[in-house]
């Protein structure tokens, strides 16, 4: 069956499909809900399947709906690389990037990062997000990503992606000023184990190395608090809630001025490897490239970070 589908209506369900509400999706494109919905209907019979299905006031894919949202995921991502290189043709300093970074990246890594970038490409437009690892790698996999910054071991991300291992970082153990363990030089990793940690949340790359390295010393991690955020831990541990294991990037300042105390950890050294991923089939425009190449050289600028050594030297 030739089906002659109109690129107007799908970009309305695939924004109906993201959204999962009719009502937002027309808000946001700025039409009536019966358009939207008429477009929907009129997809449903080009197609000879249904696409949704309403569960009260949303609604959900059916399995026919969520190909077609994969599809279209694809096709607009085409179009945005399309746009893309027609507009680095006309002038080979404009176009858009649109990327993810996990915390630790996107907040102490890419600011400099960000700014040397903007003074040499400024009519480059960015589109940048934060989130954890998990969430960058759905996202680049989805086709809403350029390409997407994470931390932890690449053996672990699937196979559709790209994977360019740029630097290290490191993970150390800091507590308040004021914890019991502030007066001492080193802990074991069994200290670890049951209630003194606060952790990032599940998803999070960060967590998983923390978790994969306290589990080769036999030690399951049961966190005294989870939390989605670097600064909320950091404040937390300041306060004299537990202990964390974070990125020394994160806490240059407080180590400096007293608020955070560094305590090595017996045997454990973490130094988790921050990735740049990209879909295997992704073709990059010409201002994405250009980001890209942005990040090893920045890299001479943190001296926090370990640079992955260059073999062809």
């Amino acid at each position: 069956m030739e089906i002659d589908m109109n690129l107007q209506n799908l970009r309305v369900f695939l924004k109906v499909a993201e959204l999962e509400h009719i009502t937002r999706a027309s808000e946001e494109l700025n039409l009536s809900q019966p358009a939207v919905t008429k477009t929907i209907q009129s997809l449903e019979h080009e197609i000879g399947l249904e696409l949704v299905e309403r569960q009260g006031r949303r609604i959900a894919l059916t399995h026919a709906g969520r190909v077609l949202q994969n599809y279209a995921r694809q096709i607009f991502a085409l179009e945005r690389e399309m746009e893309d290189a027609l507009t680095a043709l006309r002038d080979v300093e404009g176009g858009e990037v649109t990327l993810a970074a996990n915390t630790t990246a996107g907040v102490y890594l890419l600011p400099p990062i960000v700014a040397r970038f903007r003074a040499r490409y400024p009519q480059v437009t960015l589109n940048i997000s934060i989130l954890n690892s998990h969430e960058i790698v759905e996202e680049t996999l989805n086709w809403n990503l350029d390409f997407g910054l994470v931390e932890g071991p690449p053996s672990a991300l699937p196979s559709g992606l790209k994977v360019e291992v740029f630097a290290y970082d490191e993970l150390i153990l800091v507590v308040g000023s004021a914890h019991r363990w502030s007066q001492l030089q080193e802990v074991k990793p069994a200290d670890l184990g049951e209630g003194e940690l606060l952790l990032r949340e599940q998803g999070s790359g960060v967590r998983e190395v923390i978790e994969k390295g306290l589990a080769r010393h036999n030690v399951q991690v049961r966190p005294l608090l989870t939390l989605t955020d670097n600064e909320a831990i950091k404040q937390m541990v300041m306060s004299g809630v537990g202990a964390a294991i974070v990125s020394s990037l994160t806490v240059q300042r407080e180590l400096a001025k007293g608020d955070l105390v560094h305590i090595a950890v017996d045997g454990l050294d973490m130094r988790p490897q921050l990735s740049l991923i990209i879909r295997v089939d992704k073709q990059l425009s010409r201002a994405a490239q250009a980001f890209c190449a942005f990040l090893r050289p920045a890299l001479n600028h943190e001296p926090e970070l370990q640079r992955v050594p260059d073999e062809s030297k």
